[in-house]
Order: structure tokens, then C-alpha cells, then sequence
């Protein structure tokens, strides 16, 4: 498998599990989701890091983030 395969699984799985996170809005706590926003912010760094333009652009596509999504999820990094 390699890397973009990766973090493909990688941020679909946490794209999904953050989907159903929202979904049951009371029953999570605002901790959990902000883990796995920042989780999905890091594959965004590391996708970038390691992929080419069209590599990356693909993956994005795959995923279903447009731009301003990629970039949320990046802003998402605790500093």
C-alpha cells in the first residue's frame, strides 16, 4: 500500500466517524470531535508534504473536500 492509498483510508475513515459525530451532537463530547478535526488536519499536512500537485489533488477529490474544507481542517492544528 502506498502512501497516498494511506492516507486515503486514513482521512476517510476519519471524515466518516467525524460525519456520524455530528450526527449525535449530545452524545459526544466537544473533545472527541475536536481530536479528530485535528487528526484530519494533520493528514491534510502530511498529504501535502509527501504528494505532488496532481497526487493531491486526486486525493482530494477521492475524499470530498474542496479547498475551503482542507483548509479548515489544517486550521484545526492545536498550536
Amino acid at each position: 500500500m502506498n502512501v497516498v492509498e494511506q492516507l486515503q483510508i486514513l482521512m476517510i475513515e476519519d471524515i466518516s466517524e467525524l460525519q456520524r459525530l455530528q450526527k449525535r451532537r449530545w452524545w459526544t463530547w466537544p473533545m472527541t470531535r475536536a481530536v479528530k478535526e485535528e487528526h484530519i488536519g494533520r493528514c491534510c499536512y502530511l498529504a501535502e508534504e509527501f504528494l505532488v500537485g496532481t497526487e493531491l489533488q486526486a486525493l482530494k477529490e477521492k475524499i470530498g473536500l474542496d479547498e475551503r474544507q482542507w483548509r479548515k481542517y489544517k486550521s484545526k492544528i492545536a498550536k
